[in-house]
């Protein structure tokens, strides 16, 4: 490490101690649950291994073992130190062992995942029928996070210290040989294994592996034989321990032996013939198994030799007969299923739209585009900073980012001005005269983007980077022309790119390099004949290309053929309504074949005649045709480039053959993070709070006039004082202020208990585990008023204090009500842990000028930054400098909530444990320099970062390596869904089908998640933890539900290392869902539906964790004459109209927390709403989060395990560790991938030019210098960018009130976009959003349930009383005629605007009468004679 990188670390780690030093003092002073800080530091792996395992003395011995060996060898090399006692404290022979065993599994993983704590249960050593003793490891499912090698070697360890210990080896009784046996084959079956090890391998390793593999039961299938065994507890399968066997020792045989060679206590013999597959085995039979194995290869369509042969060749003749120039195929999957409100801005490849540029800017890295400030803007401010879109290429999704050294879009203004814009300023200036966006401007996507997703190379546009490298390949002295302040190599005159390209043979420059490739040849020549009766004025005109020494232009007839030429050239012009006029106009023409003739001599009085039938000054240029027509060849080619390289005196690039389609995703985001509803303290009131959770209104609940106020029944700790004795359900002890702890007995013979070295609490006698938890009646309003005077508040300083229902931990020990105060004085939250957090949108940066950040580059210098990236010293505030690994950038709004969380733990700190006040900050400017914790939710790991500026982009920046991580929530594998694969097809086209039937692969079914993700885990890819996932290319369609029911295409699957806990949800319709407890459901929320793009839509987004019993949740609800499989057909066409928008509800009847019975959970991606349909019940599926940060000093003193949900998923997303540090080499491989040179050598240009794959093509990436002195320096880029918060702050989407607003903008915008389609957008709009939403809410009107509006009782039909049968309250519809025709006036007109189809109105129409049937009056009216005359 580099003296400037350890120099770094030391000013982060040195307040990072400070910092805890406080926290520590607080903790001593009693109140929480625990007296030390309960978040451990981390500064290497050794250190993270220490604190997962919660083993002094582990860190300062692996250190020493690391250079010394390899990990595998360091983990055997502790069991001694373990069973000398040198390392651990453990008295116990089981302790022993089971501390080896950890601590190697957690070497082993790095000590980031759980495997080392959750994926092994204990050790045990019992008793063999000789009466010689034996060692018992029990492994849980997620052992799976640890991998194969780890899983074999935890074994190994352990034989290892059984040996030392003196403990003899496991001998398997034959009927328990079987049981396995049939076990794993019954595990692979249900389960599935990476390697399915036959009978006859599996007994092997039973009978002669000298440590019994025992577990905990995973699985609801028993098996069949072999059962009730004395030394196996269970029937079902044990998941940890088939692991262990199948893809740990058989499956890792080789590792292990090499490893069992070193060590003299330790001999596997056996593990030879496990090898070498010679267990019970003849010639015959080994012969019969390489015939059945050439069989299966034959099954599987391997192809032969002559088959690769055959392929070859076609291939061949294929490449010799080219259809065109090469390019990467369209892809639409982008613009399916448009979401409303969101705009389109290029339909695939269309001319017009996005220009593909390779390069990185600063702020620039994985999954973002490169896209100008002034594009942002003139597309109505829908694109903002942070701002994801959906792309054709190279992956699926981007975030924005704004690069103003990028070419701008080319618009065609209302006074018939064709510019380019590349200021934002000037873009704000005339957007409101824009009358076509002609072209969207250059997008920039990183090298390293098409590396991480395996897309070839699409041909690059042809830019001033590719073109100096050519230029200097020529005879001309560049490196004197680049150091000459008269030569400007990237922005030439048109005089001196002319004379370039010809005194030097060189292309010629981008600059004058028109998009010639998005003209046919037939328009090329059309624009040829219209520059020959031409005229060149020698006048200058007012044109933004036009500068001072423009003193003539190009004059030509305006013909509607020759003007869109010339708007797809991008050649800047004045159009009027006789002529276009061209102010730079010489490489348009000599590019035309055309030679310039100098003028006459200007003596000559004389004139000439002129295009507009008039004259023009003899001394004028005239132009000279230096060809007749054009060859065949160039007439046949797709586009004009054939007829340039014919006519054109020079070399002629193709200017921008790649445009990337793409449309709007999600908004930015940057907001607090809360529990929902959002609460102040951890501190339970149960139902007295109502509603709002309202602590001061619990304590004044009585359920009846006799009851005493505040006296609240709750389920919390039972804690016992350590001096006193006495007992409560507080951290500290209300007698003596001395800290309590969990005091355990058995729930059924009351014996007080105490936890084993393991931490588990067990009764022996009852054989049940025992509980700190009981039912105690609290003085609420006493703890509220104690709390308020404990800390010198009034109720007057807070709206509203709010608490919890309930506590989800497993000791439920509450939070201190003090710090809820506190928190509601200062208006911020508390999350599951207790600390208060703040999610922003990643978005990587690598360097950075203080002077964007608000700072200045005295702040930056105090902070440690001594130079700029030229190595010049850092004297001015616009010095641009390489940001450091772990400093990060808040937006605004995360300031501003840091602001308030400094306050608030200044007076935690003051009022609360009585200490000096810590931040004392005024303004934001206080801020810099401060740490915070950025938490990697799918780690559980915190990581420190330090403040170093702002942004107003409502994201958070910081450098690529921080934002490397993210989380996926799981279902059950047994959930079933419905799915069809096959192109995306109408009801009306099934229907079609019906007498010939729909092609079986189309038909839809029913599978498990678990078979629907392991029948496409084909070659997935495995993160550091564990998780399988792949990205889809066919089309399989499944039911979500974003306010329609609809199908959506499923992007991708995983399977996930199961938690220990679930959640199983009922309803009382029968449905039955189980996923884990953070799993994004949705809930019904009547409030929130104006604020949603449906009004019918009333669902909110909560955790399965919050769910509550009488909640009700979305279902599908097919029309009487359907199925739900008609949702998985898109927009309905059929005679009956019926909808794909049609939504019910059923009723959450009950919310358990049960033990996982799988090793593994699944989930699956479903494209744009991240919603599906599982088990008959629409839900949240898989979705990354954004990453939050917590200011460090909030999270040392609040944090705590024991506020901790008691499932797994509890511990997810909570800072269990904390690294110091970030190592580089342990981050996610797509941060790897960013490829970090300031210039992309000649070598890819061309590489690009021949679709090559980009793993063939040499450019450094960040794993380059991985394990070096520059691995946290040297991050080069090719484009810099003036501001990294250029643009609009916030997206119109977000500013935009309500979504009919939106709409109107989203189809306004497409209008305006030359590569956008806006009749086809519109259809997508009426037939996608327009039409489901009124014929959904018509059906839901139909068949609407009421409400009592007081106590929200529901009812299928109004009672006749119409008052509540529960409360006597009113009665009330959910479903209004106001909801239901809400869209109709407004589809109509969009229909009518924008060209709809005449099949379309004409169901708008039908639609329409149908509405006023339904709501028109059916009241009888008084007739005369007349009415019947």
């Amino acid at each position: 490490m580099r003296e400037a990188d350890e120099r770094y670390f030391e000013r982060l780690e040195n307040p990072l101690e400070d910092a805890f030093e406080v926290a520590r003092e607080a903790k001593r002073r009693g109140g929480d649950p625990e007296p030390e800080v309960e978040i451990p530091t981390a500064r290497d792996m050794a250190d993270r291994v220490e604190n997962i395992l919660g083993i002094d003395g582990v860190a300062e011995r692996v250190r020493d073992l690391e250079g010394e060996m390899s990990r595998e060898e360091a983990a055997l090399e502790l069991v001694t130190d373990f069973v000398d006692g040198e390392v651990g404290d453990y008295e116990s022979r089981e302790g022993k062992v089971e501390g080896a065993v950890r601590t190697a599994v957690a070497l082993l993983t790095e000590g980031v995942v759980a495997a080392p704590i959750e994926g092994i249960d204990r050790v045990e050593i019992n008793e063999n029928d000789d009466g010689t003793e034996f060692v018992a490891v029990y492994y849980a499912g997620p052992i799976r996070s640890a991998g194969g090698t780890a899983q074999a070697l935890s074994v190994l360890v352990a034989d290892y210290a059984r040996s030392l210990l003196g403990v003899d080896e496991f001998k398997a009784r034959d009927d328990e040989i079987e049981r396995y046996a049939e076990e794993v084959g019954l595990y692979d079956k249900e389960t599935g294994l990476q390697y399915s090890p036959k009978d006859k391998e599996t007994k092997f390793i039973t009978k002669n592996c000298p440590i019994m593999l025992d577990g905990e039961a995973t699985g609801d299938e028993e098996v069949s034989g072999f059962r009730d065994l004395e030394r196996i507890d269970t029937n079902s399968a044990r998941g940890g321990m088939c692991l262990v066997l199948a893809e740990g020792i058989a499956l890792k045989a080789p590792k292990i032996k090499r490893y069992t060679s070193q060590l003299d206590e330790v001999e596997w013999p056996w593990l030879t013939d496990l090898m070498e597959g010679t267990i019970g085995k003849d010639d015959g039979e080994d012969a019969d198994d390489a015939d059945a194995e050439e069989e299966a290869s034959a099954d599987d369509g391997e192809a032969a030799p002559e088959d690769a042969d055959d392929a070859g060749a076609d291939a061949d003749e294929e490449d010799a007969e080219p259809a065109g120039p090469p390019r990467v195929d369209p892809s639409k999957k982008f613009l399916r299923d448009l979401i409303a409100g969101r705009p389109v801005f290029s339909h695939p490849s269309e001319s017009g739209g996005f220009r593909l540029r390779y390069g990185r800017s600063r702020n620039h890295g994985f999954a973002t585009a490169g896209v100008h400030p002034a594009t942002m803007h003139l597309v109505d401010d829908f694109l903002a900073t942070g701002t994801q879109i959906k792309t054709e290429m190279p992956g699926k999704a981007a975030g924005v980012v704004p690069v103003d050294t990028i070419e701008g879009p080319t618009v065609r203004l209302a006074n018939g001005e064709v510019r380019r814009i590349d200021d934002p300023e000037t873009a704000l200036e005339l957007r409101n005269g824009v009358e076509k966006i002609l072209d969207l401007g250059e997008y920039l996507v990183n090298y390293g983007e098409f590396v991480e997703n395996n897309h070839p190379l699409a041909p690059a546009s042809y830019t001033v980077e590719w073109w100096v490298q050519e230029f200097a390949e020529t005879d001309a002295d560049v490196q004197a022309m680049e150091d000459s302040v008269r030569v400007d190599l990237s922005n030439p005159d048109p005089s001196e790119a002319i004379e370039w390209a010809r005194e030097y043979d060189a292309p010629l420059h981008p600059d004058y390099t028109y998009l010639w490739h998005d003209i046919d040849a037939e328009q090329f020549a059309a624009l040829a004949d219209a520059v020959a009766a031409g005229a060149v004025e020698t006048e200058s005109i007012d044109h933004a290309t036009a500068d001072a020494d423009t003193d003539d232009h190009l004059v030509l007839d305006r013909d509607e053929t020759v003007r869109e030429a010339i708007e797809a050239l991008l050649v800047g012009h004045t159009q009027t309504d006789d002529h276009l006029r061209i102010p730079v106009w010489r490489p348009l023409a000599l590019t035309l074949g055309f030679e310039i003739e100098a003028a006459a001599d200007p003596a000559i009085d004389g004139e000439v005649a002129k295009a507009d039938g008039g004259t023009v000054s003899a001394d004028s240029p005239t132009l000279e045709r230096t060809w007749d027509d054009l060859s065949e060849d160039a007439r046949a080619w797709p586009n004009a480039m054939e007829a340039i390289r014919e006519v054109a005196p020079f070399e002629v690039r193709e200017r921008a053959p790649t445009r990337v389609g793409n449309r709007m995703g999600r908004p930015e985001k940057s907001e607090e993070r809360e529990l929902s509803p959002a609460v102040h303290t951890l501190f339970p009131i149960g139902e007295a709070g109502g509603s709002q959770r309202d602590v001061a209104a619990a304590g004044k609940h009585a359920d009846t006039m006799e009851d005493t106020p505040g006296m609240i029944e709750v389920e919390v700790a039972r804690r016992e004082c350590t001096s006193c004795g006495a007992e409560t359900f507080k951290a500290a002890c209300p007698e003596c202020d001395s800290q309590t702890e969990p005091h355990y007995q058995c729930p059924d013979c009351e014996t007080r208990l105490e936890p084993d070295e393991s931490g588990r609490v067990y009764c022996e006698r009852c054989e049940v585990e025992g509980t700190c938890v009981e039912q105690r009646v609290i003085d609420i309003n006493e703890e509220y008023r104690d709390a308020l005077g404990s800390v010198g508040e009034r109720e007057n300083a807070f709206e509203m204090l709010k608490g919890v229902k309930g506590l989800t931990s497993a000791t439920k020990t509450p939070e201190p009500i003090e710090k809820g105060i506190l928190r509601a004085k200062h208006d911020v939250s508390a999350f599951k842990d207790g600390t208060v957090r703040y999610d922003m949108t990643d978005l990587p940066v690598t360097s950075v000028r203080p002077s964007e950040l608000d700072v200045t580059a005295d702040q930056f210098r105090q902070l440690g930054y001594e130079e700029d990236i030229h190595g010049d010293p850092l004297q001015h505030d616009d010095q641009l400098v390489e940001l450091k690994v772990q400093d990060i950038v808040l937006s605004d709004g995360a300031a501003e909530h840091m602001l308030q969380t400094a306050d608030f733990v200044d007076d935690l700190l003051d009022q609360y444990y009585g200490l000096d006040r810590y931040y004392e900050v005024e303004e934001r400017d206080d801020l810099v320099g401060k740490l915070v914790f950025g938490m990697a939710p799918h780690t559980s790991a915190a990581v420190v970062g330090r403040v170093v500026g702002f942004t107003s982009a409502a994201v958070g920046y910081a450098h690529p390596f921080f934002h490397a991580s993210k989380r996926r929530n799981c279902f059950h594998p047994e959930t079933e869904i419905r799915y069809r694969e096959g192109g995306r097809r109408s009801i009306y086209e099934r229907d079609q089908l019906a007498e010939d039937e729909l092609p079986a692969e189309e038909q839809p079914r029913t599978a498990t998640i678990r078979t629907f993700v392991e029948n496409r885990l084909d070659d997935p890819e495995t993160d550091d933890f564990g998780t399988q996932y792949q990205e889809l290319d066919e089309d399989v369609w499944t039911l979500s539900y974003s306010g329609v029911c609809q199908p959506k295409r499923v992007d991708t699957v995983s399977k996930h290392p199961a938690p220990d806990h679930l959640l199983d949800i009922r309803t009382r319709g029968g449905r039955r869902l189980r996923v884990t407890p953070d799993h994004t459901m949705l809930r019904y929320d009547q409030d929130a539906s104006e604020e949603l793009h449906q009004n019918y839509w009333k669902a909110e987004k909560v955790s399965a964790q919050e769910l509550s019993v009488g909640d009700d949740v979305p279902v599908p609800s097919p029309p009487e004459d359907g199925s739900i499989d008609d949702f998985l057909f898109s927009p309905v066409k059929d005679k009956n109209d019926h909808p794909p928008a049609v939504t019910d509800w059923d009723t959450i009847e009950s919310v358990e927390i049960v033990g996982s019975d799988v090793d593994y959970v699944y989930c699956l991606t479903v494209e744009d709403t991240n919603t599906v349909c599982s088990n008959g019940i629409l839900t949240g599926q898989c979705d990354g989060d954004e990453d939050c940060v917590m200011l460090l000093l909030d999270g040392l003193l609040n944090f705590s395990k024991s506020y901790l949900p008691d499932q797994r998923g509890g511990r997810m997303d909570a800072p269990l560790v904390m690294s110091s540090r970030i190592d580089p080499s342990e981050i996610d491989d797509e941060a790897h991938n960013m490829d970090v040179v300031d210039r992309y050598p000649l070598e890819f240009y061309e590489a690009t030019r021949e679709l090559a794959d980009p793993g063939e093509v040499d450019v450094e990436i960040a794993e380059d210098t991985l394990g070096t002195d520059l691995e946290y320096t040297g991050f080069r880029h090719t484009h810099d960018t003036s501001n990294i918060a250029l643009g609009p702050d916030l997206s119109a989407y977000k500013t935009l009130g309500s979504m009919m607003d939106k709409m109107d903008a989203q189809l306004e915008i497409s209008r305006k976009l030359r590569a956008v389609d806006e009749t086809d957008v519109a259809e997508r709009v009426i037939e996608y959003h327009f039409l489901p939403d009124l014929i959904g809410n018509l059906r839901a009107f139909s068949r609407q349930e009421t409400r009592c509006l007081d106590c929200g009782e529901k009812y299928r039909r109004m009672p006749l009383t119409g008052e509540c049968r529960e409360c006597g309250g009113r009665v009330n519809l959910t479903v209004h005629q106001g909801s239901v025709n809400k869209y109709m006036e407004t589809a109509i007109r969009v229909a009518e605007e924008f060209g709809a189809r005449d099949y379309t109105k004409q169901r708008l129409e039908v639609l329409e009468k149908s509405l006023e049937s339904i709501f028109e009056n059916d009241k009888n009216k008084q007739t005369g004679i007349a009415d019947f005359m």
